[in-house]
Order: C-alpha cells, then structure tokens, then sequence
C-alpha cells in the first residue's frame, strides 16, 4: 500500500483499529504480507501487488506527478487505485 508521506501515520492507525496486520516501511526491509509504505521510499522497490492511495494527495506533493508515476508502476502483477477525493488530471 502506498500513500503520500503524510497519509501514513493515519492510514497506520486505522489499519491497526481494523485488526489488519500490516508492517510500515521505512527504509528496513519487510516481511509482512501487507505493507504500508510511503510514497517517498517506493522508487527502485517492486511488489506482486500494489494498492496506491488517494492518488491526488500524491500528486499535490512537491514532485508528485514523477512520485505517483513511480507508486502507479511499482506493482508487478496488480495495481488497485483507492481513492474518494477527484482524480488527478493525468488519471482521468
């Protein structure tokens, strides 16, 4: 799972009031079947799956079209796109 910097902390907490395991990574390697990562840490990293937050918080970031190019092509089997606010322009 891969969210803008500051989305993280929240997305942690609710992750665990949920019961869902799941593991942060911030610059550690992870061995946990869900991973929480932030979209600063995803350039050079793969994964089966990838589920990208709320896109347009990326997006709005310094650098963020090139930061959620890199979220958006980290996934190697599946991409999922999470999102309740509008996309941003390149995703519609």
């Amino acid at each position: 799972m891969i969210a803008s910097d500051e989305q993280v902390p929240a997305l942690h907490r609710a992750l665990g009031a949920a019961g869902v395991g799941h593991q942060v990574l911030d610059g550690a390697d992870a061995d946990g079947r869900l991973i929480l990562l932030p979209v600063t840490l995803a350039k050079g990293l793969e994964f089966d799956d990838v589920i990208v937050v709320e896109p347009a918080r990326i997006a709005a970031q310094p650098r963020g079209l090139h930061r959620l190019y890199v979220a958006l092509t980290r996934a190697v089997s599946r991409l999922t796109v999470l999102h309740t606010e509008p996309l941003p322009g390149p995703l519609r």
